[in-house]
């Protein structure tokens, strides 16, 4: 997907805000059934959009996007049926200038809140621990199918491993056994249950209110359900601080590390519960094969080893969620 650096990135007929505002109104008008009161954009802009939000003539507040490649608003619709209302609303506002010169827009229900990394200013581990809590207790929610992943597995983390393992990568060496390992017991993944995943869960794409508490969780294109464990790969790195390159532990990480992990457990259906407790280290293997997959990616057919990433691998390789170890530290040496 090609970024948009700035306006002129985007087609003729929208390279000024001038020109996305008088858009932005003809496509309410069109598809929403209402004139636009007033126009206004967020605090962040995204890396592959322009965003703006629409105060709307009937009271209805909206987010409304320009995109320069379509979007498929599945994604969207089995995470809000799945989580409810912390997912906005996605319709698609089709029109054929707009398609015919590469770019489609797409209007979304307006959630409230700041964004992670403006609410959690001065909230120190306080706010991290509620977060992490807030985050255990909606992400309960989301098994899409308790009898198994079969799809996800042979459909996506099959051909990710694949990827992996073929590519000439010196970067991929350090973790070849480990990837042709988990490659090899596949099957494995397949009594997992089928839960949601965000493809880019951060600290731009969650929204929490003063207390810290998640009010929305939005940017889900690309997102596709995975088996319980893989969906959290690097969830454990949200009670931690990237700075300066690095991974660091804050005081206070395991509060806010196991406060997700027993929201997360205590706010599923029983059943689901007592399937996941009985192959604890089957969601452990998961879990690190999550992190593999996240951090040595595979986009657009071709695999991807952030700096960061690599920096950060070799120590989150060495997680233990809270069930699989007990009182030990969540990191290895």
């Amino acid at each position: 997907m090609p970024p948009i650096n700035s306006d002129k990135d985007l087609p003729k007929l929208l390279d000024t805000a001038t020109k996305q505002v008088k858009w932005a109104k003809k496509l309410a008008l069109k598809h929403l059934g209402s004139a636009v009161k007033h126009v206004d954009r967020p605090p962040m802009q995204g890396m592959f959009s322009r965003t703006f939000l629409l105060v709307l003539a009937d009271g209805r507040e909206v987010v409304q996007q320009f995109r320069t490649e379509p979007l498929d608003l599945n994604s969207f619709k089995i995470a809000k049926k799945a989580l409810g209302p912390v997912v906005p609303d996605a319709i698609a506002l089709e029109d054929e200038d707009l398609s015919s010169e590469g770019v489609w827009a797409y209007s979304f229900t307006r959630l409230y809140g700041k964004l992670w990394v403006h609410g959690i200013a001065g909230k120190d581990a306080k706010g991290r621990i509620a977060i992490n809590k807030s985050l255990g207790h909606i992400l309960s929610k989301g098994c899409l199918d308790n009898r198994g992943s079969d799809e996800a597995v042979d459909n996506r983390i099959r051909s990710h491993l694949g990827a992996l393992l073929a590519s000439p990568l010196e970067d991929i060496n350090p973790y070849r056994h480990r990837l042709q390992d988990f490659y090899n017991n596949l099957e494995r993944l397949k009594r997992l249950p089928l839960w949601i995943a965000h493809y880019d869960l951060n600290e731009v794409n969650v929204l929490i209110d003063e207390e810290c508490n998640i009010t929305g969780l939005i940017d889900w294109e690309l997102s596709t359900p995975l088996p319980f464990g893989v969906n959290f790969g690097r969830i454990h790195t949200y009670a931690g601080e990237y700075t300066g390159g690095q991974f660091w532990i804050p005081d206070k990480f395991e509060d806010a590390e196991r406060a997700f992990w027993k929201e997360l457990f205590d706010g599923m259906p029983a059943e689901i519960r007592n399937n996941l407790e009985n192959q604890i280290d089957l969601v452990q293997d998961a879990v690190i094969l999550g992190t593999l997959l996240d951090c040595l990616s595979f986009e657009q057919g071709k695999v991807i080893v952030g700096t960061v990433s690599k920096k950060a691998l070799p120590k989150l390789l060495t997680y233990r969620i809270p069930f699989a170890r007990g009182s030990a530290p969540p990191y290895g040496e």
